[in-house]
């Protein structure tokens, strides 16, 4: 893939959601040098063509002008919308939709598409949630003892500094009562995970001096603690599986919980061939 280009791509119907999807990759284009952005709308039914047509015509019309120099492209493809995107997210560098959508084609972009593409898609997925607000200053990165964390890490610290956003790291473990008052004479797993945190944390800070990175540890589900600080933050990251904390977070009710109920912008981050 081209370096010195960042292609965005939107997958859009006529909805509400669609155009805030659309609107929310257009601010993040003016953070990349080299930006492009495509929409596309996936129509499986021949007889919606018409409208389908006008749809993504009307959003992209709408995103040159609000930013006249980007590239912005469209079209109307045919195809299952989780395949046709998850192909299509091969070559791209980032896959934006929005959470939910209305109309003739509006199972595009329903939830559980979503959920699909999450689980394949080969470039980050960011889903649009939450209400739109002004900008607060603030992106949350939810990490676990697994060096699957390692791509989100860099995915949060990279849109903290693309913003001048504090960055805050979080580490919940849901531990067990009895595993809290465990104590014995030799070094914890815990005790571990934790300094191999802030070994991860220091070396990240030595490649973004720019960041202003917090850690928060929390004795909580991971879902429960990415939902609730959730509600003050521009954009949530998740790594797309992890072997700890987060482990299992794109499986099943969790992942549904955290991209159907999250108060901000979703970003789920696969790691470097783990397409399943």
């Amino acid at each position: 893939m081209d370096t010195s280009r960042y292609d965005i791509l939107v997958g859009v119907d006529g909805s509400a959601s669609a155009r805030r999807a659309a609107d929310w990759a257009i601010a993040e284009a003016r953070r990349h040098t080299g930006s492009s952005l495509t929409l596309v709308l996936i129509n499986d039914d021949p007889a919606r063509e018409s409208y389908a047509r006008q749809a993504v015509a009307e959003i992209a019309a709408r995103c040159g002008e609000a930013q006249p120099s980007l590239e912005v492209g469209h079209e109307v493809a045919e195809g299952h919308p989780i395949e046709e995107l998850v192909r299509r997210s091969s070559t791209a560098d980032l896959l934006v939709l929005g959470s939910r959508g209305h109309g003739p084609v509006a199972d595009a972009l329903l939830g559980s598409v979503s959920v699909g593409v999450a689980r394949r898609t080969s470039c980050p997925l960011v889903v649009i949630r939450g209400e739109e607000t002004e900008q607060r200053g603030e992106v949350v990165v939810g990490v676990d003892d697994s060096v699957r964390s390692e791509a989100a890490l860099e995915f949060g610290f990279t849109c903290a500094r693309n913003r001048a956003a504090e960055l805050l790291v979080l580490r919940a473990m849901a531990r067990h009562p009895q595993a809290r008052q465990a104590r014995s004479g030799r070094e914890a797993p815990s005790e571990r995970v934790e300094h191999d945190l802030a070994k991860r944390l220091e070396r990240w800070g030595a490649w973004f001096p720019n960041v202003t990175a917090r850690r928060i540890d929390v004795d909580k589900h991971p879902v429960t603690a990415l939902l609730e600080i959730s509600r003050g933050a521009d954009l949530v990251v998740v790594g797309r599986r992890g072997g700890g904390g987060f482990g299992g977070l794109m499986l099943g009710s969790v992942a549904r919980g955290v991209l159907h109920r999250a108060s901000c912008p979703v970003a789920m981050v696969p790691e470097s061939g783990d397409q399943e």
